[in-house]
Formats: structure tokens, sequence, C-alpha cells
């Protein structure tokens, strides 16, 4: 086989898994249509709209998960899933599934928690939380602070462990609480 090719052509990347699954989703039994671009890239109008090349359109024929009639890497030829493509596709959706469960919301009484609300109680005034990371991380007191997610400080304020003191233009306080207080020594006496 020529060194331009893979010979690893029945070899599911992930490119091809998402293909074989839009396709799938697609195809009611008359096929789909498919487009040469250039350069090894094809198109299809289909949940995404992305072009596709060439090698993730490879292990699909070679697993026989899709068909064309013989008339492989045609211009503009109908493209169908087979029985044992659509199968393999409903195993991908149920393994994808199971990857996009949501996150669990932050617990108050998480060891995540407990130490940010440690690090807050080492302040004796009010701490103006720096907020310029993009993921959403406040950081107690200056950049370089203790740092936790914002959710996780809103957790502890619904569990009435910390109040956020709104300020001017989005500025904020942060508070511990006595109820806070008392959790830590709780805490500390185990």
């Amino acid at each position: 086989m020529s060194r331009y090719y893979d010979d690893e052509d029945k070899v599911m990347r992930p490119a091809s898994e998402r293909l074989l699954v839009d396709l799938a989703r697609c195809d009611t039994g008359e096929g789909v249509r498919v487009r040469y671009l250039s350069r090894g890239r094809y198109y299809w109008d289909g949940m995404r709209g992305t072009s596709y090349n060439r090698a993730s359109f490879r292990p699909l024929y070679a697993n026989g998960f899709v068909d064309d009639d013989g008339n492989e890497w045609n211009r503009h030829g109908p493209v169908r899933v087979t029985e044992a493509g659509r199968q393999r596709a409903k195993e991908l959706e149920a393994r994808d599934a199971v990857k996009r469960r949501p996150a669990a919301k932050p617990n108050a009484e998480s060891p995540s928690a407990l130490r940010a609300l440690a690090a807050l109680a080492e302040f004796d005034e009010p701490v103006l939380p720096y907020s310029g990371e993009p993921r959403g991380v406040w950081r107690l007191g200056s950049r370089d602070g203790f740092g936790a997610r914002e959710a996780t400080f809103y957790a502890l304020r619904d569990a009435g462990y910390v109040n956020i003191i709104p300020g001017d233009f989005l500025a904020r306080r942060l508070v511990i609480t006595d109820a806070g207080r008392e959790r830590l020594a709780r805490l500390r006496d185990r």
C-alpha cells in the first residue's frame, strides 16, 4: 500500500464515529447525497453541515457500516447506512449519552467548599474576590490568593456559611457568617 494511505483503515476515530452517527440520523433509506469538494474533502448537508476528510469515511466503508452501491468515492453518490452501521451508531449514541451526564452541582459540604470556607475565615474583613480568570474562578484577596469556582462560593452562600455583599458595578465582597465559623469549628473538632 502507498505511504500516503493509512494501513489501519478499520480503526474508528472520533471524526468517523461522529460521521456515522450523523449519517444514521439523516439516512431514511434513500441514502444521503455526499458531494466532493476538493483535496480529499467531502461535504453533505447533514446534522453539523461540515466537511469531512476521506480518512473519516474510510473506516465506515472498511467495517461495512455504509454502502454506496459499489461506487466508492464517487463524486455525488448517495451513501446508505447499513444495518451494522445503524447498530454501531446506536451503541455510540448510548456511550455518548453516558458521557454527557450533567455535572454535579457544587455542594457546600464538599472538601473543596470547606477548604474555600477555611481560606475565607483567615481574613478579618470582607474580602474582594479577584475574578479575572475566564473559567469562573474567584481568588481571595489578590490574583495569587486561594481560588475556588464561583459556583462553590454561591453554594456556601446558599448554605448560610458565607454572605456575598453586592457592590458597585458587579463588585462584591465575601464575608464568612457565624454559621460558617461554627461549621469550621465542628470540622476542626473531629
